[in-house]
C-alpha cells in the first residue's frame, strides 16, 4: 500500500514542478467550448466530416483552458471517432472483384507463427478465496483518481498485479511490489509481497466480486470472440492534488479487417496556494495498425512495426444484447461510443 501511494504522490508533482517556460503555449481565447462543441455538431450533421474534426479538436482546447474534463473526453471522442472513419481502407481502380475484396476484409492477415501465449485462469470466489484474474478499482480521495488495476491470483497461490503476459518468465519479470504469496485464514487476506512487504486486511466474498484493501474486485472472464471488440472505444485516468492535475484519454477503433486507429490526449496544468491556475500544457496523438486478440492478450502494430500488448477483457456487457460495452486494456477501462 504504502508504495503505491508514494507513486502517486510522487510522480505527479514531478511533472508540475518542470518550469512552465518549457512547456508555454498560447492562451485560448476563443468561444466557449460547448459554443464550439455545438457547431462541431452542425458541422459533422451535415457532412462536412474534415470542419467538423477541426472544430471538434478547437472544442477540446477550450474545454482545457477551463479544466472541464468531461468536455475534453467527449470532444476527443468525437474528433477521434471522426479520424476513424477517414482513416477506413478505401478501394483503389486496382481492388479486386467486390466478393473477393469481402473475403479478404473478413480474414484477419495471419501473423508469424510461433508459441500460443500462456493463458490464465477465469475469475471466480470460491469458498471466500479468489482464484483467477480479477480487475481492481480503487478510488483515492488524496488524488481525487480510481486506481484500475489487474490482478492474477494463480491456483497455485501466488499473486501477480498488472502482468503482460503469463509465461513463467514474464510473470517472474515482475517488479517485487507486483509479485508475491497469498493466503486466506478466516476471513482474512494476506499477500506477502516479493518487497517484503506485507498486505493484510478482511476481504468480503460475493459470488463473483470481492473487497478487501479499500478496492473492489470483479472476477474477469475472457472475450468469447475478437469480433466483441469491433467498434469505437473511449478512456482515460486523471489524478489531482491541491498543486495541480493531469489527465490522459484515449480512442480505439477496431476494424473486423483486424486494422485499427486511435489517439490520445494528455494534459496537466498547476496551481498556485490560492488555488489559481500558474501553467497549463497538453498533447495529442494518433495512430493505426493492425490488432490481433489471443485469448487475454490483445496486441496491437502500429505502422512503425511497433507493438504494443496487454491483458484485455470485458468489464461490461448489455444485458438483452450481450454486446460488450467496457473493456480493460493496459491500465485504461475503455467504453464503447
Amino acid at each position: 500500500m504504502s508504495t503505491r501511494v508514494f507513486l502517486c504522490s510522487a510522480v505527479l508533482p514531478a511533472l508540475l514542478l518542470v518550469s512552465a517556460a518549457a512547456f508555454a503555449q498560447p492562451a485560448y481565447s476563443g468561444p466557449p467550448g460547448a459554443e464550439v462543441y455545438k457547431k462541431a455538431q452542425q458541422l459533422e450533421a451535415a457532412g462536412n466530416k474534415a470542419a467538423a474534426a477541426a472544430a471538434y479538436q478547437q472544442a477540446y482546447q477550450a474545454y482545457m483552458s477551463v479544466d472541464d474534463s468531461d468536455g475534453m473526453i467527449k470532444a476527443l471522442a468525437k474528433k477521434n471517432a471522426l479520424a476513424g472513419a477517414a482513416a477506413a481502407p478505401r478501394p483503389t481502380a486496382a481492388s479486386p472483384a467486390p466478393a473477393a475484396r469481402t473475403a479478404a476484409m473478413a480474414a484477419p492477415r495471419p501473423a508469424a507463427a510461433g508459441p500460443a501465449p500462456v493463458q490464465p485462469v477465469a475469475g471466480a470466489v470460491n469458498g471466500g478465496r479468489p482464484v483467477g484474474l480479477f480487475f481492481m478499482t480503487r478510488y483515492w480521495i488524496a488524488t481525487r483518481s480510481l486506481e484500475k488495476s489487474t490482478y492474477y491470483f494463480a491456483p497455485n497461490g501466488q499473486v501477480y498485479v498488472d502482468p503482460k503476459g503469463f509465461s513463467a518468465a514474464e510473470l517472474a519479470a515482475l517488479p517485487a511490489s507486483s509479485r508475491g504469496s497469498y493466503s486466506v485464514v478466516g476471513n482474512k487476506l494476506s499477500v506477502r509481497w516479493a518487497s517484503g512487504q506485507t498486505s493484510s486486511s478482511e476481504v468480503e466474498p460475493q459470488a463473483t466480486t470481492f473487497s478487501w484493501d479499500m478496492g473492489i474486485f470483479l472476477a474477469g472472464k475472457p472475450f468469447q470472440s475478437p469480433s466483441q471488440l469491433a467498434g469505437s472505444f473511449e478512456g482515460g485516468n486523471s489524478i489531482s492534488t491541491s498543486s495541480g492535475s493531469a489527465s490522459a484519454v484515449s480512442s480505439l477503433t477496431f476494424r473486423p479487417d483486424g486494422t485499427y486507429s486511435g489517439g490520445g490526449a494528455s494534459s496537466f496544468g498547476g496551481r498556485n496556494e490560492a488555488g489559481a491556475k500558474t501553467y497549463s500544457a497538453g498533447s495529442t496523438s494518433s495512430n493505426s495498425g493492425r490488432w490481433s486478440l489471443s485469448g487475454w492478450l490483445l496486441t496491437l502494430t502500429d505502422a512503425q512495426g511497433r507493438t504494443t500488448r496487454g491483458v484485455a477483457f470485458p468489464v461490461e456487457r448489455n444485458d438483452k444484447t450481450g454486446q460488450v460495452t467496457r473493456f480493460y486494456f493496459d491500465n485504461v477501462a475503455y467504453k464503447r461510443l
